[in-house]
């Protein structure tokens, strides 16, 4: 089964600086993606499994898609994530 891969030490200090409270929920995302980045969380999955505040979920979705790491849309009850691929010109 293939995962989205987690992402570069860049990508962790990017958000350790600029916006630290929405790390767990970007590793969350990081977590269910699939091997193209993409998922689905509804409502219910934030608020019940996750035990998160859908309030504070959507607002670090949105401070984490102001530093270019994913785009995001409402659908229905939920948001739809695509997590931004980074090139690592070094590799």
């Amino acid at each position: 089964m293939d995962f989205y891969h987690i992402t570069s030490q860049e990508i962790l200090e990017r958000i350790s600086r600029h916006c630290p409270e929405a790390l767990s929920t970007y590793l969350n995302c990081v977590n269910r993606a699939d091997k193209e980045g993409t998922f689905f969380f509804s409502r219910d999955l934030i608020q019940v499994e996750m035990s998160e505040s859908w309030t504070k979920f959507r607002n670090d979705i949105k401070k984490l898609s102001l530093e270019n790491l994913l785009e995001w849309h409402y659908i229905d009850q939920g948001i739809s994530i695509t997590l931004m691929a980074i090139d690592n010109e070094d590799e």
